[in-house]
Parts: structure tokens; C-alpha cells; sequence
């Protein structure tokens, strides 16, 4: 197929990444081409993420226009070196793990964590674009049985959660508590932490996100703006508190409530990415009397991407999605904003 030299883009507005920014679609953004070892991918849908919210109003850096990192398209040209039978045609999908060196010490224990790392609509071109180029060893090849709406979720929400609660090396049966368990990463999370056997606590606010929670398979749902959360907790796991908590909120205060839940020998996961800085809420003391650990996860491996696709293919896990057309996407920005969608938002590439 001929590549056009000009794309669709929805791009920061000249002013750059403010509180007020509203993202412009662009009818002439230049289509890039594919370097050795990368891909032209041809976007279909791009997933929406809370921290795209983070990154177009600067709460977060972000050095690049487009922001973006829940992508599925097929390829649509090759670079030098690529094998282009093999790559051709195929529907892969782009993820916030960009790319990583490979070869530090760090990668050699989990490349998610690697220093020199780019990211997906923070510091390299996003998905909110109809072509990007992506190095070929890093893009994550999607099954056939995954329709790409689908599948995009899957790339950060779904990895997110399912990386966050191997990380808390749970064992089936265990008390699981997920805060924002409507949102986008949250429902994944209930579907991901059922079918592995713990018991979850899902804590969220509103009649229509309990519905979504329980129907996912939630044992109980706390809501935060009536339930006095923390007596519900212990109440539901025999005073001792739960062994796990992955706290996909944002504030200081889901933070702090967080640290309450956790039995001794618990497990903290930060994933909500705040949209002002604070400390976390951890005291020395309790670290030392209560035994918790604290991890934070941004990503999971290819091999744990991998698996999160098997799941999906089996149908263990899907994502609740509401779709949009390309030109809503300021409109979807500010309604995650406002957590007014529950769970997942999608966007519908132009073709």
C-alpha cells in the first residue's frame, strides 16, 4: 500500500502540556519512516489512559506532541534488517514500554525498570496518531481471536494490573483490595485477580460502578464516599486486614487508607500515578513492626504481556470498553478527568 507523507494526529496545541491544554486534530502531521530494526504501523485503535490526562496537562513530563500508549494497527512497512514476510500485515500493538536498552544490568533483571527506557506519548511519539514507527523487537503481537478495540486495553491497563498482582504474590484464597476498582486498570484488575483465585474487596463510589465490579466477580464492594472502608475491610477478613492492596487511585488519601488495609506481611502496589506530588505514608515503624512491603509497577515483561493475551483469548479477562470517534478525544480526556468513564476508553483511529 502507498504511505501518504501526511496523517491525522490529534497534538498538543503550541502552548504545550498546561492544566487547560486541549488537543488539536491535525490534518498534515508528518508520517514517519521506519529506522533499521523498526516497523510503520498502521493504528486502528488507541486505548485512553488517566495518565494521558497526567501527561497533556503537565502533571507528568511529556516531551513529545503526541501523547498515547494503548495502540493496535497492522504493519504496513518495514525497516532495514526487519524480516518483511514475517512482519507484513500482522496486527501488533504498541505499549507504554516503548523501548529499553536490553543490555544494562537492570534489563537483565526486568526491563521495565531499565534507566534509559522510552515511553510510549511521553517522551517518543503516542498512539493518538494514525502512523508510528516502533522498534520490532519491543511491539507485542496480537491474536488473531482479539478484535483490536479489544485488545488495546490490554497493552497498559491490562498489563498494569496483571504485573501488579503477580507482584503481590497473593496465593488463591488470600484478600485482595483494589481501590478504584471501576476504572480502567481497577475492572481489569477484579477479572485478572478472580480467575487466579483471591478474594476481592473493590472500592470505587457509585451505584453503576458496584454493578460492574460485582458482575466481574468482586466477593464485596466498599463504597468510599458512604462505607467506613477500613472497618469493612477488617470486618471481611477476620480483623486482620488484607494481604494485598493495589492502589490504582490517585490521592494522597487512597494512599494513606491503602497502608491501613494491610494485615501484617501485607503487600502495598503503587499504580496510581498522582496528580500532585506527596509522600507516601509509610512510617518506619510500621514497616518494621507490621513486615509490609512496597512496590510500585508501571509495566509487565513481554512474557507476562504474553500471558495476559492468553487469558484474554481463553476469555478469562476482557476489557469493559466505551468507544469514540477520533475528534472526541479532548472531550474523553476531560471526562477521565473527572472519572466519569467506567472502565475503558478506546478511540477509533481515522482510516
Amino acid at each position: 500500500m502507498a504511505i501518504p507523507q501526511t496523517q491525522i494526529a490529534a497534538v498538543l496545541p503550541s502552548t504545550g502540556a498546561t492544566a487547560t491544554a486541549q488537543l488539536e486534530i491535525k490534518k498534515d502531521h508528518p508520517v514517519p519512516l521506519p529506522a533499521e530494526g523498526e516497523i510503520l504501523v498502521k493504528l486502528e485503535f488507541s486505548g485512553i489512559c488517566h495518565s494521558d490526562v497526567h501527561s497533556v496537562r503537565g502533571e507528568t513530563p511529556m516531551l513529545t506532541d503526541v501523547a498515547g500508549h494503548e495502540g493496535v494497527g497492522k504493519v504496513v512497512k518495514v525497516g532495514a534488517g526487519v524480516n518483511e514476510q514475517e512482519w507484513m500485515g500482522k496486527r501488533v500493538g504498541i505499549r507504554w514500554l516503548y523501548s529499553s536498552c536490553l543490555n544494562c544490568e537492570i534489563c537483565a533483571v526486568n526491563n521495565t525498570a531499565c534507566p534509559s527506557q522510552k515511553n510510549a506519548g511521553a517522551n517518543v511519539p503516542g498512539t493518538f496518531q494514525q502512523y508510528l514507527v516502533s522498534p520490532a523487537i519491543h511491539v507485542t503481537k496480537i491474536p488473531s481471536e482479539l478484535a483490536p478495540d479489544v485488545a488495546a486495553p490490554l497493552l497498559c491497563a491490562g498489563i498494569a494490573m496483571y504485573s501488579s498482582i503477580l507482584k503481590t504474590k497473593t496465593r488463591p484464597g488470600d484478600w485482595i483490595v483494589l481501590p478504584g476498582a471501576g476504572g480502567g486498570l481497577g475492572h481489569m484488575g477484579v477479572q485478572i485477580a478472580v480467575k487466579k483465585g483471591l478474594k476481592v474487596i473493590a472500592i470505587d463510589s457509585g451505584e453503576k460502578k458496584k454493578e460492574l465490579c460485582l458482575a466481574l466477580g468482586a466477593t464485596s464492594f466498599l463504597d468510599y464516599k458512604v462505607d467506613d472502608v477500613e472497618a469493612g475491610v477488617k470486618s471481611l477478613t477476620s480483623g486482620y486486614g488484607a494481604h494485598a492492596v493495589i492502589c490504582t487511585a490517585n490521592n494522597e488519601a487512597a494512599y494513606t487508607q491503602s497502608m491501613r488495609l494491610l494485615r501484617s506481611l501485607g503487600v502495598l502496589v503503587c499504580v496510581g500515578i498522582p496528580s500532585a506530588p506527596f509522600r507516601l505514608p509509610a512510617t518506619p515503624f510500621d514497616m518494621i513492626v507490621k513486615g509490609l512491603t512496597i512496590v510500585g509497577n508501571s509495566a509487565g515483561t513481554a512474557k507476562e504481556m504474553d500471558e495476559l493475551m492468553e487469558m484474554a483469548v481463553r476469555g478469562e479477562v476482557s476489557a469493559h470498553i466505551e468507544r469514540f470517534d477520533f475528534d472526541c478525544i479532548s472531550d474523553v480526556l476531560q471526562r477521565l478527568g473527572r472519572s466519569e468513564i467506567d472502565g475503558r476508553a478506546v478511540v477509533k483511529i481515522p482510516e
